[in-house]
């Protein structure tokens, strides 16, 4: 008995063509709608991106323009500090030119008084000159208590700076230029003149 042979039926070339043609198609079919999906994907990050920068950006403007404020006001406090310490330093300063100007005004009115006593010495004696006299030295100590000085001119050479020359005496010329007689004492407080030494001046 013969072995019937099996028969291949023809390979349609063009139908294997085709159907690999739309196994391609469907691949980069799905590869494309694969990266399309993939780029809106990435479209969307990309305006949620943009969104969260221009919120950062606002942000950092607010931040900023909080920062420049600050610094405004940290300048202008700066600057009423440093004019306040001047305002009371001039305060301080004028404080002090007042009272000193003050305290001088009183003392060179208690000076005219030493006047007073001198002349009114050479009216006493005895014991009323002694008792006078204790009362004399008490308010002269008390002006040398708070810091009034008398000058000590006589015999010494004509200042103009703290001396007044009333006349000038002829008293040899040992004495030319110098005070020969003092007719007021003169005083003197922190080396600021109180009061000018009225002199006679030899000549």
């Amino acid at each position: 008995m013969k072995k019937q042979t099996k028969t291949e039926k023809p390979v349609n070339n063009e139908k294997v063509a085709a159907d690999n043609n739309e196994k391609v198609m469907s691949q980069l079919s799905e590869t494309e709608q694969a990266l399309t999906d993939e780029n809106e994907q990435l479209i969307a990050e990309n305006e949620q991106l943009k969104t969260e920068n221009e919120k950062l950006t606002a942000t950092c403007k607010r931040l900023q323009s909080s920062a420049d404020k600050s610094d405004t006001y940290l300048n202008q406090l700066v600057a009423m500090k440093n004019d306040f310490e001047s305002y009371k330093r001039r305060m301080k300063f004028n404080g002090e030119q007042a009272k000193k100007e003050g305290s001088q005004a009183v003392l060179t009115k208690l000076i005219a008084i030493i006047d007073t006593f001198e002349i009114a010495a050479k009216h006493l004696d005895g014991d009323n000159l002694k008792a006078f006299t204790m009362v004399q030295n008490q308010f002269e100590q008390v002006l040398t208590d708070f810091g009034v000085v008398k000058m000590d001119v006589m015999g010494k050479p004509f200042d103009p700076v703290k001396m007044n020359a009333l006349s000038k005496l002829d008293r040899g010329a040992e004495n030319t230029d110098l005070v020969v007689e003092v007719y007021k004492n003169g005083y003197e407080l922190d080396d600021k003149v109180l009061r000018y030494a009225e002199v006679l001046v030899g000549s």
